[in-house]
């Protein structure tokens, strides 16, 4: 018995959380220059991109060249040319108002830098953006949404922007119902999503089974979740997070508070204007004598 308790503690100990889904982790996998492959298989399985194509990818600067020096630096999660196709690549671990109006932006920036040094706008380009979602943000539920622009009757593919697309990986779905699953039952592409989702170093083991590609992702998973520098910056990284949620509540929580203040000044305000006894006033809105005569005044 006691035997067991053991081996089951090494066993727990040996299965240790790995390091979340966040934006330090997804680039070092991603861009782990001895695995090049697995960068290039996600797109392939994404995009259908020829992997003889994608032996001529390369990896580009991720900070977006700004034209005016008062302008904010920003910066892409990834992004990759090949020939002239780039490939943005963003993980968008939680939603909020203007995610996506963000990462439009690194498209046109792509765009704008491409034709910067040209003298007309006839040479051709094609720029794709691949969001991995760790949420539901369209309303169908599908691995991989793929959106164009069309014209909305005919389906027909504006000409100018036939080349750029984006697509949404629904992390969140895929998790859902994939994360249980035999692993035999699962395609390819949704093995290579829940590696990067994967909690524990057993899942990883499982989940990347005999494939090499994957069986490199999981010994640099692991190798990450124990190095303090990677440690660091993903700690920094959830208190970073910590914190704007905290702003981001705290904001809500004092305008909610604003909003009843004025709400009960406006309540007493027509209350006067009845005619109705201060101290039915005070007892009704809590309000205070001093605010009460502010209003009279």
């Amino acid at each position: 018995m006691i035997k067991n308790i053991v081996k089951d503690k090494m066993n727990e100990k040996d299965d240790k959380l790995l390091l979340g889904i966040v934006d330090c982790m997804f680039k070092a996998i991603l861009l782990d220059p001895n695995n090049p492959d697995y960068l290039k298989a996600l797109i392939h399985e994404i995009t259908n991109i020829p992997f003889d194509m994608l032996e001529d990818i390369t990896i580009l600067n991720s900070e977006h060249v700004i034209n005016n020096k008062m302008d904010k630096k920003v910066r892409s999660d990834i992004i990759v040319s090949i020939g002239k196709q780039y490939i943005n690549i963003e993980m968008n671990k939680k939603y909020y108002k203007g995610t996506f109006n963000k990462n439009d932006n690194y498209m046109k920036l792509i765009a704008s830098n491409f034709y910067k040094n040209k003298d007309n706008y006839l040479e051709s380009y094609s720029i794709i953006q691949i969001n991995f979602d760790y949420f539901n943000y369209l309303k169908n539920e599908k691995e991989i949404s793929k959106l164009v622009y069309k014209e909305m009757d005919t389906n027909e593919v504006d000409p100018n922007f036939e080349n750029s697309i984006k697509y949404h990986i629904n992390l969140a779905y895929i998790k859902k119902t994939c994360y249980n699953k035999p692993v035999k039952s699962l395609s390819r592409f949704e093995r290579y999503c829940l590696l990067l989702m994967a909690e524990t170093k057993n899942f990883a083991r499982n989940i990347s089974g005999d494939d090499y590609i994957m069986k490199r992702v999981k010994d640099r998973l692991e190798n990450l979740s124990s190095d303090e520098e990677m440690i660091g910056l993903y700690d920094a990284e959830i208190e970073a997070e910590k914190i704007k949620n905290t702003q981001i509540k705290g904001a809500r929580l004092e305008g909610i508070e604003e909003g009843r203040a004025k709400g009960k000044l406006e309540i007493a305000r027509n209350m006067l204007k009845m005619g109705l006894d201060r101290n039915i006033i005070l007892e009704a809105t809590k309000l205070s004598n001093s605010e009460i005569e502010e209003l009279i005044d």
